[in-house]
């Protein structure tokens, strides 16, 4: 029974120590205090299943995070202006290459977001309302020929080569209150043309962490059970 609490011990700090070693360079411990909280699922642990190299494609991409549940996707953008921000999405479903949207048609559904970590604003799917029912059930665009995409607008659309010709222009995730049809994510200008370049970019799986208090009561209900075994010998 000792060595069990040892190893269940050894096994919580080991989720802690992912936690924060999950930071690097483009997702810093702040970024990611960040996502937890916009996520609101509590404390969270991330898994890198993707880093873009020099020369990969939409191909790379997808051989990458396919089928592996939920994520969040976190790229460098520079729009045409040589302004830099670093933006992304959380995907709740696995990314695949069908060739077709994610539908979620009903509210609940409708948890994906996109994020600006450089302005830290949020854009959470629009919900259904009398004006605008389906605008926001398309979550994601999967397919083979383009890299991580967002909304039906496309509200962030990365290329194939996972660099040039990217561009944003809000309409699945745009806020009911303000309609900000065809807004850019980066920089809340008016899109005109594809004026998005993407440098670095990573994709997180993302896991749930149990709270302290779940830890502590199972260490103490193990400990009871080793104490009424010791009292029984």
């Amino acid at each position: 029974m000792a060595k069990l609490l040892v190893r269940l011990m050894g096994a919580f700090f080991l989720l802690v120590l992912s936690t924060a070693q999950a930071a690097t360079p483009l997702l810093t411990d702040a970024d990611i205090a960040q996502l937890s909280t916009w996520l609101g699922n509590g404390p969270i642990r991330l898994e890198r299943l993707y880093k873009k190299r020099d020369g990969q494609t939409a191909a790379d991409f997808h051989a990458a995070v396919d089928g592996n549940g939920r994520t969040f996707t976190v790229m460098e953008a520079t729009n045409e202006l040589g302004q830099m921000f670093k933006v992304g999405g959380y995907n709740p479903q696995s990314w695949d290459s069908s060739g077709k949207f994610h539908i979620t048609t009903e509210d609940e559904k409708r948890t994906g977001f996109l994020f600006n970590l450089t302005s830290r604003q949020m854009h959470r799917q629009t919900p259904r309302t009398y004006a605008l029912d389906t605008v926001g059930s398309f979550q994601t665009w999967n397919d083979a020929k383009t890299g991580p995409v967002f909304g039906a607008g496309h509200d962030l659309y990365v290329p194939w080569d996972l660099t040039h010709g990217g561009y944003s222009t809000m309409y699945s995730y745009i806020d009911p209150e303000r309609s900000n049809f065809d807004s850019s994510l980066l920089d809340g200008r008016d899109y005109k043309s594809p004026n998005v370049t993407y440098g670095d970019m990573e994709v997180w799986r993302i896991f749930a962490v149990p709270e302290a208090e779940t830890w502590m009561m199972l260490l103490s209900g193990l400990c009871v059970i080793a104490f009424m075994r010791r009292g029984r010998r």
